[in-house]
């Protein structure tokens, strides 16, 4: 700009620049989510027991072949995300009631367990990070952290997640992670008959064609077999 002057029709020609506001719900989910990113990233079996709810993130960083895409050891694409909030919250019950102070540690207790009845996967593979939050918040973060990093168990495999289903439910269909992963003893076929909506090979070939959407693969590269 000559001379340091606005020019007559400088409202026309102006930039309009979104002002940035850290209190929208995007910004103030994006601000937890970059704040456990800081966290350097543990093993899943040394999450120490702890008091609150929050967000956190899993990663993989073994050699199945299958998720060898994501497999850095600097842990930056999550294989899953997820928030644990105080059981209070559905159940009416108190908030800080016994079965609620540790719910980010039982949640991360509970992915522990079913990476472990997996048979084909090493808990020894798998790394977390965490973030105790307040919980109106925590939901905001999980939200931000689905949309950036679209976790193939959460976006394209459903069931990791799950718990056993109550008495009377064992009529429902075993969730595709069940059958991509076999082991856990609540989804056996003895338990829950009725087979996923995807086979393990279709679950594969889904995973592999979401790798391939997000360029971690080329796209003439084979599906891994099982």
């Amino acid at each position: 700009m000559k001379g340091g002057r606005r020019p007559r029709n400088w409202r026309e020609t102006a930039l309009r620049p979104d002002p940035y506001d850290p209190l929208t719900l995007e910004n103030l989910g994006r601000s937890i989510e970059m704040r456990m990113m800081e966290m350097e990233p543990a093993p899943l079996t040394d999450v120490p027991l702890m008091i609150g709810a929050g967000i956190y993130a899993l990663y993989y960083v073994g050699s199945h072949e299958l998720y060898k895409p994501i497999a850095e050891p600097y842990c930056e694409i999550p294989i899953y995300v997820g928030k644990a909030t105080p059981e209070g919250g559905r159940k009416g019950t108190e908030p800080g009631a016994p079965d609620s102070e540790d719910a980010l540690w039982d949640r991360l207790r509970d992915h522990r367990r079913s990476v472990e009845q997996a048979h084909d996967l090493d808990l020894a593979d798998f790394r977390a990070r965490y973030l105790v939050a307040v919980d109106f918040f925590v939901s905001l973060a999980e939200q931000v952290m689905l949309r950036q990093f679209k976790p193939v168990w959460n976006s394209v495999v459903d069931g990791f997640g799950n718990h056993a289903p109550g008495s009377g439910r064992g009529s429902q269909a075993r969730p595709p992670w069940d059958d991509l992963h076999p082991g856990r003893s609540w989804s056996t076929p003895e338990r829950m008959p009725k087979p996923s909506q995807y086979t393990a090979l279709e679950s594969r070939t889904r995973i592999w064609n979401h790798w391939k959407q997000l360029g971690r693969v080329p796209d003439a590269a084979p599906v891994p077999k099982a």
